[in-house]
């Protein structure tokens, strides 16, 4: 009886053993690549920067003070406009404070339409919470406007103050308007039914680039060539001149593998260190140590002239330098046995850092290596 259930056990694993292998299969075979509308964008069709200069109105005593004379003026200018003559000098305003007005206008984006606008303090405000942004006009890098944004800023940040105590949680000098600006203006952007198209990569590449041309040959045959490490050149078919929007809805969802360059990216500031998968590392012998320099006042009494005792200060220099231990890396070519072999060392993020510089200047590392 042992001898069956022994048998049946096994044959169970094999089963298990054999089902997990289709699935990985039907897995590998299902993974699909990128889309060209991921990697790429058409050329001449990208959002525009807008910006403009409006006052916030409501504050509660936390706006700019009388030495920001950019919103005294402005303030006498907006009264002016209205009928209200005001002298500059007669002003004290501190629940007014000036602000620089940002927005993104995407492509094809009709009159009408709402879009978010961002909003950052330019004098000597210390909080714009609870305030109002009066009519203020967007344009962009032409001169033009495009945009005209008003309403309640949103700041998702908490400030007090009581005399001398003060509490503050967030950024209390910027804030956002969801959906504060409308848009009465659209970008023109370039023609696309000129017969010919252009998409460009975001990270120009050109193993990257001719698979792109491919991906779109499976779908239009003989109609795009790649012509530089960021751009694919397509030419519309004959038949397909009288739709260019499906053309381009085809198009854009073919799927190929991009092949980027292999790149470590190190934060010194947060300590972050990202690599990519195709990460290769050398075997490589590394030693790192740190010297501890410690300072320690201790007083001694010291005879003076007279037969006092003084006591002084004597600063006391104690280096150490730690026993350090070398340890062989192995040969690694993805970034999973990267981190294994990295945390194996034991050392924090940021002496990770300092190892991976100098793994590079070894040459062992062969991958681009970015500090930020």
């Amino acid at each position: 009886m042992r001898i069956d259930e022994e048998k049946k056990y096994k044959i169970g694993w094999i089963e298990l053993a054999i089902a997990v292998c289709i699935l990985l299969a039907i897995l590998v075979s299902n993974a699909s690549g990128a889309r060209v509308k991921d990697m790429a964008t058409l050329e001449g069709v990208s959002e525009q920067q807008l910006v403009g200069y409006g006052l916030v109105v409501g504050l509660a005593g936390t706006g700019d003070g009388t030495r920001t004379q950019f919103t005294v003026q402005s303030v006498a200018n907006m009264l002016q406009k209205m009928g209200i003559v005001v002298n500059p000098a007669d002003l004290r305003l501190r629940n007014v404070a000036a602000v620089m007005v940002t927005a993104k206008l995407p492509t094809f984006v009709k009159p009408g339409k709402k879009i978010d606008v961002s909003i950052s303090s330019l004098g000597d405000a210390r909080s714009l919470e609870g305030g109002t942004l009066l009519m203020t006009p967007l344009q962009g890098s032409d001169g033009e406007y495009y945009a005209q944004a008003q309403g309640a800023i949103s700041l998702g940040s908490l400030s007090a103050r009581a005399g001398r105590n003060s509490f503050k949680k967030g950024h209390a000098t910027s804030g956002t308007l969801p959906d504060g600006a409308v848009v009465y203006k659209e970008i023109e952007s370039a023609n696309l039914k000129s017969g010919s198209l252009r998409w460009v990569l975001s990270n120009p590449d050109f193993t990257s680039a001719v698979a792109m041309a491919s991906a779109i040959n499976r779908v239009f045959p003989n109609t795009a060539i790649a012509e530089d490490a960021s751009t694919v050149l397509v030419n519309v078919p004959e038949n397909m001149r009288n739709d260019y929007m499906s053309f381009i809805a085809r198009a854009e969802i073919a799927e190929f593998n991009p092949n980027t360059n292999s790149r470590i990216v190190l934060n010194g500031k947060t300590g972050t260190v990202v690599s990519g998968a195709s990460v290769q590392i050398d075997e490589v012998a590394v030693s790192h140590g740190s010297i501890t320099i410690q300072v320690a006042n201790a007083q001694t009494a010291t005879p003076t002239f007279i037969g006092q005792a003084t006591a002084i200060n004597n600063q006391q220099l104690n280096v150490q330098e730690p026993r350090t231990e070398t340890r062989v890396l192995p040969a690694v070519s993805n970034a999973g046995q990267l981190a294994q072999a990295l945390n194996s060392l034991g050392v924090a993020p940021l002496d990770i850092i300092s190892i991976f510089q100098a793994i590079k200047k070894a040459g062992a590392l062969h991958a681009e290596l970015v500090v930020m």
